[in-house]
């Protein structure tokens, strides 16, 4: 399901047990890459809800079926942060930008 994006793109992937939960933060993720279009663009960075449905379709060995939250996924395809709520959005940037991939793309 996420390998299309190894190399390519970092993931911030949300999972959250209620579907009217899970649009709540969905929306307010999108709000958030909304306001940081570009800062978004420039750290390869996109965003993928999924459901407990998803599990039943997809093999997803990333994430544990019964652990909600978001994930932080590396260009390197391995999970870099978890944070069981939003939290994870406030220190996103730092955090990748302390990746050791992100500091040699600063540098070019």
């Amino acid at each position: 399901m996420f390998q299309k994006y190894k190399w390519k793109k970092r993931l911030l992937i949300s999972y959250f047990h209620d579907d009217e939960f899970q649009s709540l933060m969905k929306e307010e993720i999108n709000r958030f890459f909304i306001n940081n279009n570009q800062a978004i663009e420039e750290r390869q960075l996109k965003h993928i809800a999924i459901t407990q449905d998803d599990f039943d379709i997809n093999q997803i060995p990333l994430i544990n079926k019964d652990t909600f939250g978001l994930y932080l996924v590396g260009l390197d395809g391995t999970l870099k942060r978890y944070s069981k709520d939003l939290k994870l959005l406030e220190s996103l940037f730092d955090v990748i930008d302390s990746m050791p991939m992100r500091k040699m793309g600063m540098k070019k």
